[in-house]
């Protein structure tokens, strides 16, 4: 590799050797508490905000209503453009916590039910009322005559499990709300399908999204989608999930457990694959549904109108990119997979995934799974700037470490794939940025090849220095990307410049 120093590179190889190296336990795997994730107390109640015309009721400290209602409920509601649906709290202090706080909660459960008349009220443990005890389970049975709403415990104090357990739990557990499916249900939805797996919460109204496009795929068959689980689903779409003719997993990480309880407790088939980048995942998607729904032959016809609308203006970009070099930003990992995927099964290009945390390598076994078996096994390199700073937007050491590794790599033959944050000299695409979506499906896969063709093409021009200024500042301080405005901000991840008098940034572990 030129000009990167072997110092730098704490990994270096296939995803399939990182992978074995990541379970026998001979390379680092854990997260530095300066960029671990959120806790399992926030990734549970953000797919709770999934669910329409539910109260997520936090027993705990007022603290940890806060973030959630600000994060989560008030984004999905202005999305949906439905009502606000508060994150309320039973505000525990110090009282309560060496006291006890089930009689706040059942006080608390009643209020809800009678101010807001929700359909859902689920009570969320935090790690207050987590260690000392409080029994919610006992609680929220005993409230359960009392209330019109339907109620639901969920463990979710942060120090019981990392982030992921959250989705997992949470998803696994909302299948009680579920009700076994009957003759005539199955019957009326036997050409329908659930999308499992969701995280956001309900689709912005206004804008072309990526699950819109799955939406307009599955009714291009012919069929109908019930329910997208959790992004704006009704409790009445959740009691008749199980009796769709299959459920389509969004995420194969996220969709696999709430697929595997309907599966186990309600016969539910399922269907898991990759995010759906590119053509190839698209159709494994698409068929998989059909499969189940009887519609194979809809699908292969729709699938072929599809590929037409696009052929032309695919396949010479497509004929244009075969054989040039993708550098894939490697933190969020399962769209790195997804994209690694797509780049080398529909362009013909070779991904490299930089600075794949070896985390993802154990928390994303079952795509990395999938990714393998198809037959894609992408190159990997990581730096010890991602070991010593985890996410690694706009970080002057990571940066470095990315411009040492491209070297004197020709702009026009290699492209890199990130955020508009990093100025390598190679042109870059920044799917974040594209805003005319959907990036799933054919149109997506046209979409991005576009944007790869086009940023080649005008490799010649180079990126703001103004702006490169304003995130890697010399004399700095103690500055964050984040500051820069308000609208940035809520867009770009907490990035922290160090700096030391009239020195550009330093890791602080140095």
């Amino acid at each position: 590799m030129p000009g990167i120093s072997q110092d730098s590179i704490v990994f270096h190889g296939r995803l399939s050797e990182l992978y074995i190296l990541a379970k026998e336990g001979k390379i680092p795997t854990h997260l530095q508490g300066s960029h671990t994730r959120p806790c399992k107390f926030w990734t549970a109640t953000k797919i709770l905000s999934g669910i329409r015309n539910s109260v997520i009721l936090a027993h705990g400290p007022s603290g940890c209503a806060f973030g959630v209602k600000q994060a989560y409920k008030l984004t999905n509601s202005r999305n949906s453009g439905a009502p606000y649906e508060p994150v309320v709290c039973t505000n525990a202090d110090l009282k309560s916590v060496i006291y006890g706080g089930e009689k706040n909660l059942h006080e608390a459960i009643l209020e809800v039910d009678r101010k807001y008349n929700p359909d859902v009220i689920v009570v969320a443990t935090s790690c207050a009322t987590g260690i000392i005890g409080d029994n919610v389970d006992a609680v929220s049975e005993k409230m359960k005559d009392e209330i019109h709403a339907e109620i639901m415990p969920i463990h979710c104090e942060g120090f019981a499990g990392d982030y992921r357990s959250g989705f997992d739990l949470v998803f696994e557990q909302i299948v009680d709300f579920m009700q076994p499916p009957t003759p005539s249900d199955r019957e009326r939805l036997r050409h329908s399908v659930n999308i499992v797996g969701a995280k956001m919460g309900p689709e912005r109204t206004e804008v072309d999204t990526d699950v819109k496009e799955l939406v307009r795929l599955i009714e291009g068959i012919g069929a109908e989608v019930h329910a997208v689980i959790a992004g704006n689903c009704t409790l009445e779409q959740l009691k008749k999930a199980p009796s769709v003719a299959v459920n389509c997993a969004l995420c194969l990480d996220l969709g696999y457990p709430i697929g595997k309880a309907m599966k186990e407790k309600h016969g539910t088939p399922l269907n898991s694959t990759i995010l759906p980048y590119g053509i190839a995942a698209t159709e494994k998607w698409l068929m998989g549904a059909a499969k189940y729904l009887g519609m194979e032959k809809e699908a292969k016809a729709f699938m072929q109108s599809e590929y037409e609308a696009v052929r032309e203006e695919y396949e010479a970009a497509k004929s244009f990119l075969e054989g040039k070099t993708a550098i894939v930003e490697g933190h969020d990992a399962i769209k790195s997979l997804s994209i690694a995927h797509m780049l080398e099964c529909d362009f013909g290009m070779r991904p490299v995934i930089y600075n794949f945390h070896p985390w993802s390598a154990q928390a994303r076994e079952t795509s990395i799974d999938y990714l393998l078996e198809t037959g894609v096994d992408p190159e990997i390199l990581i730096t010890k700037g991602t070991l010593a700073f985890g996410k690694y937007e706009s970080m002057k050491q990571t940066e470095d470490e990315l411009l040492a590794y491209l070297g004197d790599v020709n702009p026009d033959e290699t492209v890199y794939f990130g955020s508009s944050l990093s100025f390598p000299h190679i042109p870059l695409v920044d799917l974040n940025a594209i805003l005319n979506r959907p990036r799933f499906g054919y149109r997506g896969a046209l979409k991005v090849a576009e944007c790869i063709k086009t940023a080649l093409t005008y490799s010649f021009r180079p990126r703001s220095a103004l702006t490169k200024q304003i995130v890697f500042p010399k004399n700095a301080g103690l500055a964050s990307a984040a500051s820069l405005t308000s609208k940035l901000s809520s867009d770009m991840p907490d990035c922290t410049v160090y700096a030391q008098h009239r020195r550009r940034g330093q890791c602080m572990m140095n």
